[in-house]
């Protein structure tokens, strides 16, 4: 009798175990895996990414020593650091020979919005105002630490571009997507624009104007408003969102050099920016 007892407790055990590792049971994602694409559910699945607003000119002789610390910076943080030259500001005028002017009205008004400028090379991070710091606009020896800093930060909101681009008619459909890891009680905004780098022409440096120098990073034009589109009053966590956009990439423009940028940030006393994401056209 005990033995027909421990016969059918195996037997009860083994069909048990059978039903849990069924191959046709729904897998359950996991959600608190490491995830460096700027998606996933929870804080712990998205990396962080921080965005660094140079401000620059052809005219501005230190400038490309802040654009060489921008690209040493870029080599040490990969893809969790995002770049955009803007050219605004007195040194910005294009050369009489110059084949590009790369001033844009949006990056005029960045200007005095994020600024104002008083020396260079200088650069915005995050849209943050550092503790002992009198502005955002900070000074190239203090870019490093800070950019370290934010990296140090858990991820509240998550956000993933999506680009389609058809070469033939030049037109670019963007979707921006993204879901709010922690509650976030305040007016949320999102900037998508536009970015070209490699772009070969004048640029004064301490030895005279180049003519071959590489600019990277140039913002091109912003698709929403320069100080962005205001998407929610609030978001709770788990809250979506989801935006779309159309541009007619111009002809003079490389698309192979091309990049959507995309940046969730605050529009109130702060700007602070919450979460950034790049994406290559030519990927």
């Amino acid at each position: 009798m005990t033995r027909n007892i421990f016969l059918f407790l195996a037997l009860f055990s083994f069909m048990m175990l059978s039903c849990c590792v069924n191959e046709n049971s729904p897998e359950i994602p996991c959600l608190s895996c490491d995830d460096d694409d700027g998606g996933g559910g929870n804080p712990d699945s998205v990396i962080k990414k921080v965005l660094i607003e140079e401000f620059t000119g052809v005219r501005c002789v230190n400038c490309p020593q802040g654009s060489a610390e921008i690209e040493n910076l870029i080599s040490i943080h990969g893809d969790k650091l995002v770049a955009i030259s803007i050219h605004a500001g007195f040194f910005s005028d294009p050369y009489p020979e110059s084949l590009y002017d790369f001033r844009t009205p949006d990056g005029d008004n960045l200007e005095p919005f994020l600024g104002p400028l008083s020396s260079f090379p200088t650069a915005v991070i995050d849209r943050t105002l550092f503790d002992g710091e009198q502005a955002m606009v900070i000074g190239q020896a203090s870019w490093s630490a800070y950019i370290a800093q934010q990296l140090d930060e858990a991820a509240s909101i998550s956000v993933e571009v999506l680009p389609e681009y058809d070469s033939s008619s030049r037109e670019l459909s963007i979707d921006v997507s993204g879901i709010a890891l922690l509650d976030l009680e305040h007016d949320i905004y999102l900037t998508v624009l536009i970015t070209e780098t490699n772009i070969a022409d004048y640029q004064l440096k301490p030895e005279g104007k180049d003519e071959d120098y590489l600019h990277k990073h140039v913002l091109r034009d912003i698709l929403t408003p320069f100080s962005g589109s205001n998407i929610s009053a609030t978001l709770n966590s788990g809250d979506t969102y989801d935006e779309s956009f159309s541009y007619n990439i111009p002809n003079e423009w490389d698309a192979n050099n091309c990049s959507v940028i995309a940046f969730i940030h605050r529009n109130d006393a702060e700007k602070t920016i919450l979460q950034v994401e790049e994406i290559h056209l030519s990927e």
